[in-house]
């Protein structure tokens, strides 16, 4: 009897009724195979998972400490929130970029295919600053008001941020 490699092979042999018993063959490391590919597509879901839970490790230790999570960035992923509309926003926009040494060049509607989105602003920089390059950005409606994108090269200037929220909330009467 001789072990190859995927295979148990059984030597022939004879008989006493003139016979001969064919040689028998079978796969001896099947089994293992099936691990192999089991313990392969369980790493790779268990990767996937981990990826896509990487905020779970905040929860399950807010659980575990008992305390609160904490609260949520109104600038996550770049976006400023505000609790006016894209008009009203534009309008405070105009009021506070002067003040910052910014100016609104220009103004327009921001449409896609299912109507208007938003309003669309175009800002020329500081004269002090060594870059003459303009930014632009849009206030896009939300249920709740409208948001911006924070970007110092597409969308609202990082800078401008502070003085806005300011400016909307005394408009509005927020503390």
């Amino acid at each position: 009897m001789t072990m190859a490699r995927h295979h148990l092979w059984v030597a022939s042999w004879r008989s006493d009724g003139g016979g001969t018993r064919e040689k028998i063959s079978c796969r001896a490391q099947e089994g293992a195979v099936r691990l192999w590919c089991s313990l392969l597509v369980g790493l790779t879901m268990w990767l996937a998972l981990s990826a896509g839970c990487s905020s779970l490790p905040a929860s399950v230790a807010a659980l575990a400490t008992g305390e609160a999570p904490p609260e949520p960035d109104p600038t996550y992923a770049g976006h400023q929130h505000l609790p006016v509309s894209p008009d009203e926003a534009l309008a405070v926009l105009r009021d506070v970029a002067p003040q910052q040494g910014w100016a609104v060049v220009s103004t327009g509607e921001e449409y896609d295919t299912h109507g208007q989105r938003g309003r669309f602003f175009r800002l020329a920089p500081p004269k002090r600053s060594s870059e003459t390059q303009m930014v632009s950005g849009v206030f896009y409606a939300e249920p709740t008001g409208c948001y911006v994108r924070v970007s110092e090269d597409n969308g609202l200037p990082e800078i401008l941020v502070e003085p806005l929220i300011t400016e909307i909330k005394r408009q509005k009467g927020y503390r």
